[in-house]
């Protein structure tokens, strides 16, 4: 099971007790806002039964980590990723935070440890992450991580029947 601590940070795969904050994070407008259309519950409680398994590098599910104070246990949102080419060492990874978590320095913190192990432990070469353009907050933890804006699909998705850009970031290894 992956395992990841920081210094206020733990982050480990799901397991079902996590499903309040999961469905917390699909329902949150502030977390979803740039993200997607509010989903019913019951496609939220499939996308959460879907990252349950155990996850290596030949699973098709994404590998999702919940995000924990360390010293609390305090539930903050969730990160991870998803392998979109594996002969090519590619993956797509993503994050939520709960709204009273926002502009602490979680988000880039979170990020950088995943980068970390994702660097010792996976076979990875290229790392990407999509942003629906807008979402301000999003774009600066990717650029502070590392990540640089690599392409931009116009109306690539909607959201509230608006069409957003979405905004496509590469690690620079």
């Amino acid at each position: 099971m992956t395992y990841i601590v920081t210094p206020r940070l733990v982050m480990k795969q799901i397991t079902p007790s996590d499903w309040p904050l999961f469905l917390r994070l699909h329902q949150e407008p502030d977390v979803i806002r740039y993200a997607f259309d509010p989903p019913t519950e019951e496609e939220i409680l499939q996308r959460f039964h879907s990252r349950l398994p155990n996850w290596t590098w030949e699973s098709d599910h994404w590998l999702c980590l919940g995000i924990f104070e360390q010293e609390s246990n305090v539930p903050i949102g969730v990160t991870g990723l998803c392998v979109t080419a594996r002969k090519e060492g590619e993956i797509e990874l993503g994050y939520l935070l709960l709204p009273e978590f926002h502009g602490k320095g979680i988000g880039t913190e979170s990020l950088l440890a995943l980068l970390d192990y994702i660097k010792q432990s996976l076979p990875v070469k290229k790392i990407i992450a999509i942003v629906t353009d807008g979402n301000l907050a999003s774009t600066k933890v990717l650029e502070k991580s590392g990540f640089i804006l690599a392409e931009r699909e116009v109306n690539a998705y909607q959201i509230g029947g608006i069409a957003y850009d979405d905004l496509i970031f590469h690690y620079q290894f």
